[in-house]
This record gives C-alpha cells, sequence and structure tokens, in this order.
C-alpha cells in the first residue's frame, strides 16, 4: 500500500515537472523568435501590419495580405464569400479587408505589390445596398452600390 503511494507520487512528482519544463521551453522559443517585420513573407503571404500587444509580452498582432489580387473583380457579397471559403498557401482563414486594413494596405502598397489602378472592395458595408471601397493608387475612398464588381486582396490576421 505504501509502495503504491509512493510510486503515484513520483509518477505525479515526474508529470508536473514535465509540464513545467515544456511551458518553460515555449516562453524560450517565444522569447528568442525573431519578431515580425512589415514586409516580411509569412503566414502564406506579406505583412501588411504588426502592432506589439504591451511591453511586457512578446505577443504581435497584425495582418498578412496575399501576394496578389483574385483572378476577377468581384460584386462585394461575392469578394466576402470568396475570402473566406478561400484556401491559400495552406491557410483558410483569408478576409476581406476592413476599410482601416485596406487603407494601411494602399499606405503599403509598393511594399505589398501587385495592385492594380482599380478600386478594391473593403468589409466595411455603408448603407444596405453599398460598401466602402479604395481606389489604388489613387488613394480616395468610394461608397460603391455591392453589385458592382472591384478588385480583391485578401487578408489574414494574426
Amino acid at each position: 500500500m505504501m509502495d503504491d503511494l509512493v510510486n503515484a507520487l513520483i509518477r505525479r512528482l515526474w508529470q508536473v515537472m514535465l509540464v513545467s519544463s515544456c511551458s518553460m521551453v515555449a516562453v524560450f522559443v517565444i522569447l528568442m523568435a525573431e519578431p515580425l517585420k512589415k514586409g516580411d513573407s509569412h503566414g502564406g503571404g506579406i505583412i501588411v501590419f504588426v502592432k506589439q500587444s504591451n511591453s511586457k509580452a512578446p505577443l504581435q498582432h497584425g495582418f498578412i495580405a496575399a501576394s496578389s489580387d483574385l483572378a476577377n473583380p468581384l460584386s462585394w457579397s461575392d469578394a466576402k464569400a470568396t475570402c473566406d471559403s478561400l484556401t491559400l498557401n495552406g491557410f483558410t482563414d483569408w478576409t476581406l479587408p476592413t476599410r482601416e486594413d485596406l487603407s494601411r494596405l494602399l499606405i503599403n502598397n509598393e511594399m505589398v505589390g501587385g495592385f492594380q489602378e482599380a478600386d478594391y472592395w473593403s468589409s466595411s458595408a455603408f448603407e444596405p445596398d453599398s460598401a466602402w471601397c479604395q481606389h489604388f493608387l489613387g488613394g480616395k475612398e468610394y461608397i460603391r452600390p455591392r453589385e458592382m464588381r472591384l478588385r480583391v486582396r485578401p487578408i489574414r490576421k494574426f
């Protein structure tokens, strides 16, 4: 009986030590990892925006743009649906950029590359029948009817 208790305690101690050491390794790997930078190829596309969570945590957030537009201009609803179901470079969490994300894409358009001088859809609706878009490379924002066929550049968040 005493041997069973000792064996159970030893087994539990080993489990705690194993979990602790794995956690320490994970923290070490995160701390030693190179920070992500705008313009890097990563996660199936090109990093457009990076924000540090806070000064104490090494976590970064931002978004990655696909390296090219979808093949054909699409209506707003088709653009949203196509991005939501897109599998590209092994990733399935692509989305249509928000109005703010689209502005960041415009600012970094030379770094990302491949944009046409055309209107691009954002996911930001304006009214039931219209949504926001942005003209590349001119930079102006417009409200267009959702049935118009515009260019689409998918993004994914991290």
